[in-house]
């Protein structure tokens, strides 16, 4: 069974990021993105790279492990 650890600072998008780690993203309990490979991201946005853009702020992000 996959654990699902949430990410919180830059440290950890940068490290899904180096990786290359997909990861899973909620908006208000729902899913809305599976398997993203952050492209790049800032303290407000992340990038994925097919080009979707999250907002940090609204949405919360898990890597499975």
């Amino acid at each position: 069974m996959l654990k699902q650890r949430q990410l919180n600072v830059h440290a950890d998008f940068e490290r899904m990021r180096v990786f290359q780690q997909p990861i899973s993203i909620f908006f208000q309990g729902e899913l809305i993105g599976e398997n993203v490979i952050i492209q790049s991201h800032d303290d407000e946005y992340v990038l994925g790279t097919n080009g979707e853009r999250f907002v940090k702020g609204n949405c919360q992000f898990f890597n499975k492990r």
